[in-house]
């Protein structure tokens, strides 16, 4: 049973932009969110060709040492399968953002919690939705920042399913 989601962060993201992080968790999903600290990431997640974070092995890292419903966010830029991405999660265990190329904290935030949403077990969504998957900077600016009416139903399912 979940009792409080985890927020990691690498040390030079600003407590501000992690503060906000927090309250639009809270206010969308409505569970304790917790901010636990500065983590670093390893450097074999590390990739110099690309100047980036590997996120899946960040991710696969964290699950290592038995993390389970956290995001981490992290300043560097992030790629999964060799692609850019603002960030990355699995279902059930955990996420990973990145703040190098979102410009302010309500676009952060948006960011993370689409794929706190991922964690969570929500699915893509098509519709004005903070599921919806953000295809490039203008549709992250214009998503709204809550859950539209089929998400938050079947949000409130997987709450009382593993929450």
């Amino acid at each position: 049973m979940l009792r409080d989601f985890k927020i990691y962060h690498s040390e030079n993201v600003p407590d501000d932009v992690v503060d906000h992080v927090e309250i639009l968790l809270k206010d969308i999903f409505d569970l304790s969110f917790r901010i636990v600290g500065v983590r670093i990431p390893r450097q074999d997640c590390w990739n110099d060709s690309k100047h980036s974070f590997d996120a899946k092995v960040l991710l696969s890292n964290m699950r290592r040492d038995n993390l389970s419903y956290f995001t981490l966010l992290i300043d560097k830029p992030l790629i999964v399968d060799q692609n850019n991405v603002y960030g990355y999660a699995e279902s059930l265990k955990g996420s990973i953002v990145t703040t190098s190329k979102l410009a302010t904290k309500t676009l952060i935030a948006k960011e993370v919690a689409f794929h706190v949403g991922r964690v969570l077990g929500l699915k893509r969504c098509s519709e004005n939705c903070i599921m919806r998957e953000t295809e490039n900077f203008e549709m992250l600016i214009h998503k709204p920042s809550l859950l539209c009416k089929t998400c938050q139903i079947r949000y409130q399912r997987l709450k009382i399913r593993y929450v």
